[in-house]
């Protein structure tokens, strides 16, 4: 098959083969390693070769299990050289959920590190891999022998021998001449996993359609250029960090690729943004919250600040008040909002009349080629100042659905461009407003989780017979409630024990804040769980306690 699309489009994605000279010296990526942009392009240029060389064809997948640094942004970046998609995979993930979706995606090449490739010593790993690429922990910049594992070296799953594992440097060292593909503009470019409602991840596909139409609008919409820094704030995993990546090296940029360990630690990420003179911030709002709340953001940390970026959840308008009054003038906001399955769709500037409002500011208009409707119930557009329904979003920054599941109702509408996304919004002028979810899925810290996802996970406990979570807004922090029933009665496992279960098979922004116990979970006429009545107690659950009138 040919594979066809504008050189622009792939210009958006793709490093390019060549550079100017005064570009190629200038820094890329920065942090505790800065990598220029012509080390950035021949590292990237080494990996596509090396996967290229195994055979790896349009629309592979290759997959990244490892901790925040340069050696992951080449590894995805190498991936898209290569005509490859990118599954990038949070190094915090354990090692269960990892497993069940390294076995969904069936990639052509591992890129890890050492300590999560020892997590996955003796399990089995899809007959899929053709390598795997071991590199030093953390930033990975080793060299020979990085990881404990010699040439030609293969690893073992379950007992048997799996794919060849290489150093970073061993795979990156056999250069092959080789021609790169060109890709299709609705080819794979990504798999990002989400929680799935029946308990199992599930990959929103993202094409270099959708990639190239979301930065073109970010490029224009914000007019940054090579002097630009931006912050990687969000995991490789999360929607957000395409913004940070694409858009930066695009368009001639350095990244602060910001570590693991220094993502809620406000002394370090004010640290790195005056260090590093960081121009452009995207992140969740509670992120941006608690750098108000520890007081990290003073003068000379803001002070090269131009352009601050929020999505993924509610901003409280309280909130955002504190934080534009400590931002130097003209820097300006931006509330981006878009589920996966659309990345960003719509945007609103915020302007000075928004932070005297009582409710949060608009998620806006449509980004350039986004096409938005609200419908009700019976899927009939609503026009005029009172309509009220679910926000229906077409264009190319619609996804084509979900991976390996082409059955379900919403793949002919993805293959189409359209996605219902099951929020609930209303007009504000010609600006839509978010007014809440129509189903179960949530936003805790900027992560999409459907609450399904945790009660599966919960039932896995031999000592659990039934199990329902609900949201907590009660507080000042967003919090994932648990209510269950033993299967027999007497002392069962308390919230710390729950909690140990659970990260066993989800991330730690998924594990319940509390756990009360119940003789029986309350129900509906229907017979159904009555999430409504846990969600009204939800304020006051506390460990192993009943329900009032229980």
């Amino acid at each position: 098959m040919t594979h066809t699309t504008g050189e622009s489009d792939l210009a958006l994605i793709r490093l390019p083969r060549t550079l100017p000279p005064e570009r190629a010296d200038r820094p890329a990526l920065v942090g505790e390693r800065t990598v220029t942009h012509g080390e950035l392009r021949a590292s990237v240029a080494s990996v596509a070769s090396g996967l290229l060389g195994l055979g790896a064809a349009v629309g592979d997948r290759v997959a990244i299990w490892a901790d925040k640094g340069p050696r992951y942004a080449e590894a995805i970046l190498g991936a898209l050289q290569a005509g490859c998609a990118y599954v990038p995979l949070d190094g915090g993930q354990p090692v269960g959920r990892v497993r069940t979706i390294l076995a969904d995606c069936a990639p052509v090449a591992l890129f890890t590190d050492r300590r999560h490739w020892e997590q996955l010593s003796g399990h089995l790993l899809p007959d899929s891999l053709r390598t795997v690429v071991v590199s030093e922990d953390g930033d990975g910049h080793g060299h020979g022998d990085e990881a404990g594992c010699g040439a030609g070296e293969t690893g073992t799953a379950g007992g048997r021998p799996g794919a060849p594992v290489r150093t970073w440097a061993e795979f990156t060292a056999a250069r092959h001449l080789v021609l790169l593909p060109t890709p299709h503009r609705d080819d794979l470019a990504a798999l990002l996993y989400t929680s799935g409602s029946t308990g199992t991840p599930k990959g929103v596909r993202i094409s270099y359609r959708n990639l190239a139409a979301f930065i073109r609008w970010a490029r224009s919409e914000l007019l940054v250029g090579p002097d630009d820094v931006f912050a990687n704030h969000a995991s490789f995993n999360f929607d957000l960090s395409t913004f940070d990546l694409f858009t930066a090296l695009s368009a001639g940029a350095r990244v602060w690729i910001v570590p693991d360990d220094h993502a809620r630690d406000p002394g370090a990420l004010a640290a790195g943004i005056r260090a590093h003179g960081v121009t452009v911030w995207y992140s969740v709002p509670s992120v941006l919250h608690l750098l108000t709340a520890s007081g990290a953001l003073t003068p000379g940390v803001v002070r090269t600040l131009r352009h601050v970026l929020f999505a993924g959840e509610v901003f409280p308008i309280g909130q955002l008040r504190a934080l534009a009054a400590l931002l130097p003038p003209g820097t300006e906001l931006y509330n981006l909002y878009g589920p996966t399955e659309t990345n960003v769709c719509t945007y609103h500037r915020v302007r000075p009349a928004d932070l005297h409002r009582t409710e949060p500011v608009p998620i806006g208009r449509p980004v350039t080629g986004a096409r938005v409707s609200v419908v009700d119930e019976d899927g009939r557009v609503l026009d005029g100042p009172d309509a009220f329904g679910e926000l229906i979003v077409e264009g190319d920054c619609v996804t084509p659905g979900y991976w390996r599941r082409e059955s379900e109702p919403a793949a002919e509408d993805h293959w189409r461009h359209r996605h219902a996304t099951g929020d609930l919004v209303s007009y504000e002028g010609d600006e839509l407003v978010y007014r809440g979810r129509k189903d179960r899925m949530v936003k805790v810290s900027g992560y999409r989780i459907e609450l399904g996802e945790i009660e599966a996970a919960v039932l896995r406990h031999p000592d659990i017979a039934d199990a329902a979570v609900v949201l907590d807004t009660a507080g000042a922090d967003r919090r994932i409630a648990l209510y269950y029933t033993l299967r027999t009665p007497g002392r069962g496992p308390g919230l710390v024990a729950l909690k140990r279960h659970c990260a066993r098979f989800l991330p730690r922004y998924m594990l319940p804040r509390t756990a009360t116990r119940l003789d029986e979970l309350p129900r509906n006429a229907n017979g159904k769980t009555d999430y409504r009545r846990l969600s009204g107690t939800a304020g006051a659950a506390r460990p192993a306690r009943a329900l009032p009138g229980r």
